[in-house]
């Protein structure tokens, strides 16, 4: 909370203070441990390299080539950080997307990732290399993850009113170091989250996927990484992969 004040302080919000803190919403960082994959043990959350899929099941695909590893989640090593409850307590979930076209996931382009989740012995866990003789994109680096608790707002906050665009400006400006901040020597932490509120680039990431009365959940946040992770999401941009609260409470029951 200190450093929030102080945020705050420094963006001339203090008087909002009450009002931005209600409009927090609880996420979890996932950092990355620069460590080689071999010493990475098995089921270990994880992002890149190559999964550590149960035995029998096959490699995620599309079209005519596979999927790309994208990460997986030891949800007995985040649900620590799970403050509002969304996860289930153990398992194993999974993420892979087509990140050589990076299609948009709407209708058309179904199939093109795929979340997965196992709930079953660990014991059967493989590390399965990806079958894909594709040159012009390999696997994505491996890094172990590690988990936080960090906070993260909307754009566009409800019942937060400005006095004029300055203000205004200071909010979003305080956001993106909230949410996005800097490294000492002047890089940008790359915003790899689960849960809470997207780092929306363009539009409201909420309402362009999901219908009016719809309650969707931030599962996963991958931000461009081009110096650790070699992607880039368009122009600078996001991943987002979201689903209905209701879908994801029946996998933690």
């Amino acid at each position: 909370m200190q450093r929030i004040e102080q945020l705050l302080n420094e963006h001339d919000l203090s008087q909002h203070k009450s009002a931005i803190i209600t409009n927090f919403k609880n996420s979890t960082k996932l950092t990355k441990i620069n460590i080689a994959e071999n010493d990475i043990p098995l089921g270990t959350s994880k992002i890149g390299g190559s999964p550590d899929l149960p035995a029998g099941w096959e490699f995620p695909s599309y079209e005519d080539d596979y999927l790309t590893f994208m990460l997986q989640v030891n949800l007995s090593e985040a649900k620590p950080y799970d403050k509002d409850n969304l996860l289930p307590e153990r398992g194993i979930l999974y993420l892979f997307y087509e990140a050589l076209e990076q299609p948009w996931g709407f209708k058309e382009d179904e199939g093109c990732f795929k979340v997965l989740y196992f709930d079953g012995d660990m014991g059967e866990l493989e590390r399965k290399e990806s079958p894909s003789s594709r040159t012009e994109f390999g696997e994505i680096p491996a890094f172990q993850l590690s988990f936080e608790s960090m906070v993260t707002l909307s754009e566009n906050p409800e019942n937060l009113d400005f006095t004029d665009e300055e203000e205004e400006e200071n909010y979003l400006n305080f956001r993106q170091v909230l949410m996005q901040p800097e490294y000492e020597d002047g890089n940008i932490v790359p915003a790899h989250y689960m849960l809470g509120e997207p780092m929306s680039i363009q539009n409201d990431v909420f309402e362009e996927l999901f219908e009016k009365g719809k309650d969707p959940v931030l599962l996963f946040q991958i931000d461009s990484d081009e110096e650790d992770l070699g992607v880039m999401w368009g122009d600078s941009g996001m991943l987002y992969f979201c689903m209905e609260k209701e879908d994801l409470m029946e996998e933690a029951v």
